[in-house]
């Protein structure tokens, strides 16, 4: 089925549901019954994944591509620093790609403020306009022969982006409410789409087999469905921070306020905005820590629950088990066969010696 180049309507076999195979967006299906007249064909098993986003939930990525706009809505330091955290913990092994969008609406100095805070750190960053067709060969290069997803708040063009490249698709866009400078939510799922940059005909490699480029459209979504990791690790997601970070005198610093901080000693080489995000994320981290802590049913297995009634109970730690003694059963399961024996008459014995 590599070959063909067809859409087909698809259910999954019902013994995929009973043993709780999920099939998503991206997911690479071995497939049976095919109906080429009816267009249809029934899923019969899930291959292996080799990664998968939870949100957007998209399955075997190549790269993730941040789109964010430079005005309409303003662009915002943070936010997209949520993007950047959230995307290198879901797919380490790919660089997150930023694209600022808008870029016919830009002055030159907001690109190079953009360029000067991004680039240095080792991302790929390209100004495009969907509009006027800025920067979009740049983009058809990033996205050539791979399976990519276009991520960022409501508003910032993802769908026209797409379009551009690929007009036939026909995507929906919506308008920017410039009164409130935000976007509406015009994709309400995630869809990936094949694009063949203006041509038709499939791509063919060095290997001469024929190639698709995927590109994924998805919705916009919200602080809440950002992915933090724990507060410890979050100067990992930062790479001027975690380079200066191995330099500092505290194993177990955040960074924050900690005096003779290596990274506090050179805040002047760290961008601003970088920094202040870096101490958003790790409130937040803390937060989120801090609510899963309080919300938690689990009981630490050194603790013991003792007292009755649930009202009355106590938790109290347990003794440490070098200081425990051994019950009378765990004592006779390491007793030999005549020990055992010796030990049952001894306690008959003064069962008797009772009686008397």
């Amino acid at each position: 089925m590599e070959d063909m180049d067809v859409s087909l309507l698809c259910a999954a076999r019902g013994r995929l549901k009973k043993e709780r195979v999920s099939i998503i967006t991206g997911d690479q299906v071995e497939i049976e019954e095919v109906d080429s007249v009816k267009g249809t064909a029934v899923v019969s098993a899930r291959l292996e994944r080799k990664n998968l986003l939870s949100r957007p939930q998209i399955a075997n990525v190549d790269q993730v591509v941040i789109v964010q706009a430079i005005h309409q809505p303003e662009w915002n330091a943070l936010w997209c620093d949520r993007y950047v955290v959230h995307f290198q913990l879901e797919l380490p092994s790919s660089k997150p790609v930023l694209c600022f969008n808008k870029s016919d609406l830009a002055e030159k100095a907001d690109i190079e403020t953009l360029r000067s805070i991004y680039e240095p750190l080792g991302y790929s960053v390209i100004f495009v306009s969907a509009m006027t067709g800025q920067g979009m060969d740049r983009v058809a290069e990033l996205l050539d022969r791979k399976v990519s997803v276009l991520a960022g708040p409501s508003g910032v063009g993802k769908s026209s982006l797409l379009n551009f490249l690929e007009p036939s698709l026909h995507l929906k866009v919506g308008v920017m409410e410039n009164e409130f400078g935000v976007g509406r939510h015009t994709t309400t799922y995630s869809e990936l789409y094949t694009v063949g940059f203006h041509n038709p005909s499939l791509h063919i490699g060095q290997d001469g087999k024929r190639h698709h480029t995927w590109v994924a459209d998805t919705p916009g979504f919200n602080l809440s469905e950002l992915k933090h990791p724990e507060p410890a690790l979050v100067f990992w997601q930062f790479p001027e921070i975690a380079e200066l970070a191995p330099d500092c005198k505290f194993a177990n610093c955040l960074h924050l306020v900690e005096i003779g901080c290596k990274v506090l000693s050179n805040l002047e080489s760290i961008s601003a905005d970088r920094y202040d995000s870096y101490v958003t994320i790790v409130a937040e981290a803390q937060e989120g820590e801090k609510l899963l802590r309080e919300t938690s049913q689990k009981v630490e297995a050194s603790v013991k629950v003792v007292g009755g009634r649930k009202d009355k109970a106590r938790h109290v730690p347990k003794l440490s088990g070098r200081y425990r003694a051994e019950s009378r059963r765990t004592q006779r399961q390491s007793m030999t066969e005549a020990e055992l024996e010796a030990e049952i008459e001894k306690e008959q014995e003064m069962e008797r010696d009772l009686e008397d």
